[in-house]
């Protein structure tokens, strides 16, 4: 399961994509907490992937939506409207850029 990637078909016709980081996810769904999952930003959405014990879940997420995001000793603390879903052992990307460029696209 590729989670860090999008299908260029899957965009808008106007979407381009952004930086992407992998790594866990903290949320609290079905009696697990931790799931290995990417955040994918493009200039007009983020996209969040995730393996949920074998299961592919897919969300857009409007940056509207967003809440706040920083990048902090390692860790990516993300809150979005329908909560927080901090990201830590960041195992692919540059969080410190996708942090910004999420941040650059909600002002």
């Amino acid at each position: 399961m590729i989670l860090d990637n999008v299908n260029p078909n899957d965009l808008y016709p106007t979407e381009k994509k952004g930086p992407a980081v992998l790594g866990t996810i903290e949320y609290s769904v079905q009696g697990s907490t931790e799931f290995e999952g990417a955040f994918i930003a493009t200039n007009e959405r983020i996209i969040l992937n995730v393996d949920m014990n074998g299961e592919f879940y897919y969300r857009s997420i409007a940056y509207n939506e967003v809440e706040s995001i920083e990048y902090d000793s390692g860790k990516i603390n993300f809150k979005f409207n329908i909560g927080p879903m901090p990201m830590k052992d960041i195992q692919k990307g540059d969080a410190e850029a996708f942090v910004k460029y999420v941040e650059n696209n909600i002002k």
